[in-house]
């Protein structure tokens, strides 16, 4: 039987070539199912490409919105061995002047001396701390080391810490409140039978020893008297975060940072024309090559497109009586090359910023929202329009396709492997017949040779 390497033995006709030929242009439309899996799979790629960008652009937008993320001030100390302050967006320029007095302390206490090795009885430390009963039962065991009645007491979580310090003449057991100021104040009572538990009170007063009672911060701003459990004070001035660190004198002072704005502006408009860049490069066609971009006549693309036009130009609701109705009046517009793409006026910007921050504020935040939400929408994981969900419906359309011309590239290969069979099968019995029959030419022109 003929193979495909011995077609035309017998007949001495090319019959490999001719198939092979023939199979060619029987593959023709399992080359061309190939070539729209790839245009399929390079799209996915690319909508992968511009999910990314569109995070960014979003991200960017949800920084305007959010006038936490857009805090336009900046606080400086005189001092800051006496006082630092940070901003939030609602704080007010100004000079504030901080008096501290004393500074909130925790309060820490030490036991008398104990020899190294000490042995403690049974019995139960009985603390009050801030003025709630706390009680600790050493009742587990017999006895107890001075880092086992430690150990108890951090176990306990009751507000009050314990370290054993060692040094040349014995061990001390440390007792530390958790909180600063007089809420984190404590006291020490114990119920035992046994000597040396209850040397464990009263406390030390050594002054060598750095004990230390629970105190309040005590200060003043701009000479109005306040106290504190804590040495971060969060309410003492509007949108001032103080951090007091010793007792004195220094001024806080509190003024605009348009920096921070320019910068999230910058961010915004680099995040629309990545987007832009994105889509331009790979949606136009080349009259020359005659190729087209892989996101060229994409409907989802043009979709996009218009919703970020629409973010872009369309006032939001909400300025509907603000001072700066349009993102041009604040330095941001379409670009005079007419490519889609964005400029940026950071002077523009900044001159507004000096007028009124909230002005500038209220108008960044509105349409950092619109185009928030609006990315939102189009970035959603499902959706049952063209907006909602619109790049994951494309890519699950894209997918579906991927998968029904695989389908029918498999039947086509089942098909042409048939046809394959009975060409090869059809060759095979010609090869045979035509050398039978030229086998036969020649032995008759050998036998009429003979006759003459």
């Amino acid at each position: 039987m003929a193979t495909a390497s011995s077609l035309g033995v017998g007949s001495g006709l090319d019959l490999n070539s001719l198939l092979t030929k023939l199979m060619a242009s029987e593959r023709l439309p399992v080359t061309a199912i190939e070539t729209k899996i790839s245009a399929a799979s390079t799209k996915i790629s690319f909508y992968g490409k511009l999910k990314i960008a569109l995070a960014t652009l979003q991200t960017a937008a949800n920084t305007l919105a959010t006038p936490s993320k857009l805090a336009a001030f900046t606080a400086t100390t005189s001092d800051s061995t006496i006082a630092t302050a940070t901003t939030a967006s609602n704080a007010s320029p100004g000079t504030y002047a901080v008096n501290v007095t004393q500074l909130a302390v925790a309060q820490k206490s030490f036991s008398t001396l104990f020899a190294s090795a000490t042995s403690f009885g049974q019995g139960s430390l009985d603390f009050t701390v801030n003025g709630t009963p706390q009680s600790i039962s050493l009742t587990d065991k017999a006895s107890y080391t001075i880092n086992d009645i430690r150990a108890k007491i951090n176990t306990a979580n009751i507000g009050v810490t314990a370290a054993v310090i060692s040094g040349t003449g014995g061990e001390r057991l440390v007792l530390s409140g958790t909180s600063e100021g007089s809420a984190g104040a404590f006291s020490l009572a114990v119920t035992s039978g046994d000597a040396n538990l209850n040397l464990l009170v009263p406390f030390d007063t050594d002054v060598a020893l750095a004990s230390t009672t629970a105190q309040n911060a005590i200060f003043s701003v701009d000479g109005v008297a306040s106290t504190s459990s804590t040495n971060t004070l969060s309410t003492a001035v509007n949108g001032l975060t103080l951090t007091l660190v010793k007792a004195g004198t220094a001024s806080i002072t509190v003024k605009s940072d348009t920096s921070k704005v320019v910068a999230s502006a910058q961010a915004f408009v680099d995040g629309y024309n990545a987007v832009n860049t994105l889509i331009k490069a790979n949606s136009g066609y080349d009259k020359t090559t005659k190729t087209a971009g892989p996101l060229n006549a994409e409907s989802t693309i043009r979709t996009i497109q218009g919703l970020l036009n629409t973010a872009r130009t369309t006032t939001p609701t909400a300025l509907s009586s603000a001072t700066y109705k349009t993102l041009a009046e604040l330095g941001i517009s379409a670009s005079t090359t007419a490519d889609g793409s964005l400029s940026f006026d950071s002077s523009k910007l900044t001159s507004a910023i000096g007028i009124s921050f909230a002005d500038v504020q209220t108008t960044l935040g509105a349409f950092g929202t619109a185009f928030y939400n609006t990315l939102t929408n189009v970035l959603a994981t499902s959706g049952t329009n063209a907006t909602t969900g619109a790049i994951q419906n494309r890519l699950n359309g894209l997918n579906s396709s991927i998968s029904l011309y695989n389908d029918n590239k498999a039947a086509l290969e089942l098909r042409i492997a048939a046809v394959e069979k009975r060409y090869r099968a059809q060759f095979t019995a010609l090869d045979r017949t035509v050398g039978s029959m030229q086998t036969t030419s020649s032995y008759l022109s050998q036998q009429l040779a003979r006759l003459g």
